[in-house]
């Protein structure tokens, strides 16, 4: 029976949610069906996660989308929800929210968007990334998607009429309130007090944050079961990066200085689909296959030399649209690792961004996957059944981890 729906907005945030609930022995599943049946999932199925893809849609459509799963949860007799968010608060945070509430028949929904361990902190309701205000990190620069805020009830009150309102100390009394109610966090132990604080107040069935407050989800609704044990993976690891983050693009320059054969795309290659299909693909997909067998990290790279500048200026010379971009560069590269798992490649596929993972799995046609288990904080192992047979996938947000986690990865793997 399933206990728990997570509505995520992203691929990987689907993942890095649910797989909190995976580690603590439960059943959970990840699909991108959003007219969902529950009765279409084994009777031990204890959380169901559905990715909404609701990132990039405008303020309506997320709504919509998001206020039909939650309604479609309620009739179902799921008791819990909740509603994972960007760590950096990236997507339709204020209009999402709110399609929680009205359509999850409670007074409040608690938002606590703090994810601590990977430098995530809210504090009198301001969003910190690094101790930086969000809209001055990186994040605020992003080209597709940029923070424009880091005041989390202004960010609210620009997509929703709700009210919101900061609670600073858990010990706070919020009976008085009704809306969107935005804790501060600034350290796990933060995280573990607020959690008891609801539990104690019996205000766990609509809740919203990212994977930080997740990982306390198996306390707060008693879901558990016995740990998975971790599959055997392949101390090979294929890098396929179809994210620009500053993050992503050292990771992935700390790997070709550490020995990693880089292979990249050309805007030409990389913004035309049918690119992919052609023997100059093919090729590609012939040495990166090859180096797979001979070199522990191998990376795949959308991005090249001057990137993004480069791409798009060619892509402004072209009257290509960004959104054009992005979904054209996730096509290409999805197609390429496809063409790679076909062939066989030696390696286990790590994917990064959460629309190259969205495009792989729709593209070839995955219905469901299993999160497994993290393998660093934010780097999620699952497994999904690929043309009848079971192979691994690593992904992670494009804003996660260290410079070295590729070759830090693979060293562990050989072990």
């Amino acid at each position: 029976m399933i206990k728990l729906l997570i509505i995520s907005d992203d691929f990987t945030g689907a993942l890095d949610t649910s797989v909190q609930l995976s580690a603590s022995g439960a059943t959970a599943y990840v699909t991108l069906d959003s007219k969902f049946n529950t009765t279409d999932f084994s009777p031990e199925t204890d959380v169901l996660v559905v990715d909404a893809e609701t990132r990039h849609l405008n303020q309506k459509d997320a709504y919509e989308a998001v206020f039909s799963i939650t309604e479609r949860a309620r009739k179902a007799g799921i008791p819990f929800i909740y509603k994972k968010t960007d760590s950096v608060l990236r997507g339709n945070i204020g209009a999402e929210l709110s399609a929680v509430l009205k359509a999850g028949g409670q007074k409040r929904i608690h938002f606590i968007p703090a994810y601590p361990q990977m430098n995530r902190t809210t504090r009198k309701g301001i969003h910190y990334a690094d101790s930086v205000p969000i809209d001055e990190s990186i994040f605020g620069k992003d080209p597709f998607e940029p923070v424009l805020y880091s005041d989390i009830t202004q960010i609210i009150r620009s997509q929703t009429d709700i009210p919101s309102f900061i609670i600073e100390d858990p010990r706070q009394d919020w009976s008085q309130y009704e809306g969107i109610l935005i804790h501060d966090s600034q350290s796990a132990d933060d995280l573990e007090q607020i959690a008891q604080k609801l539990k104690e107040k019996g205000e766990i069935h609509l809740l919203s944050g990212c994977a930080g407050f997740a990982s306390l989800l198996p306390m707060l609704t008693g879901i558990s079961g016995s740990k998975p044990q971790t599959p055997e993976i392949s101390s090979h690891l294929l890098i396929a990066c179809g994210s620009i983050h500053p993050v992503s693009l050292a990771q992935c320059s700390y790997a070709v200085r550490s020995g990693a054969p880089h292979y990249h795309l050309t805007p030409e290659e990389k913004l035309s689909p049918a690119w992919a299909n052609g023997d100059s693909a093919c090729s590609l997909v012939s040495h990166v296959f090859q180096s797979c067998k001979e070199s522990p990290v191998v990376i795949l790279n959308a991005n090249g030399p001057d990137e993004p500048g480069k791409t798009y200026a060619y892509a402004k010379e072209r009257g290509i649209e960004l959104s054009q971009i992005r979904e054209n560069v996730v096509a290409v590269m999805a197609r390429l690792v496809e063409d790679l798992i076909d062939r066989g490649v030696n390696a286990t596929v790590f994917l990064m961004g959460g629309d190259l993972l969205y495009q792989f799995i729709k593209q070839t046609g995955i219905n469901v996957i299993s999160p497994v288990c993290e393998v660093e904080q934010g780097v999620v192992l699952s497994e999904v059944l690929y043309k009848g047979k079971r192979i691994n996938i690593i992904s992670k947000s494009g804003g996660f981890g260290r410079e070295s986690l590729f070759m830090d990865l693979s060293d562990r793997f050989q072990i």
